[in-house]
């Protein structure tokens, strides 16, 4: 197994690259999310995030497309970036941006 996936990082953890990104659905909601894995940097064009709590209704609103074999567009957006960067700090910023663009709002975006 890859020995960079067997680490667990924690808040104090340095890492070569995170971000605080914004995904914005076909429908016009938002999802904030980061990006603090070791191969981040790497990863980052293939990542979308993982927001469990509103999966359901996430997956809904892409089934919609993918049912009727329509294309659909999701636009990511670097909101911040930093090299050699604690964890912490990514998570702290994910969460100023969460308040900022109000998207725990259901009507607004996918975070709770």
């Amino acid at each position: 197994m890859n020995l960079v996936k067997e680490m667990r990082l924690n808040k104090d953890s340095i890492i070569p690259w995170g971000c605080v990104f914004k995904v914005t659905f076909p429908n016009g909601k938002i999802y904030i999310g980061s990006d603090t894995a070791m191969t981040a940097r790497l990863d980052f064009f293939k990542y979308f995030g993982s927001p469990i709590k509103a999966k359901t209704e996430m997956a809904r609103e892409l089934g919609y497309y993918l049912e009727g074999h329509q294309p659909y567009t999701l636009k990511k957006e670097i909101l911040y970036s930093k090299q050699n960067v604690r964890v912490g700090d990514i998570l702290a910023i994910e969460q100023q941006w969460i308040k900022s663009l109000n998207s725990k709002n259901p009507q607004i975006g996918y975070n709770r």
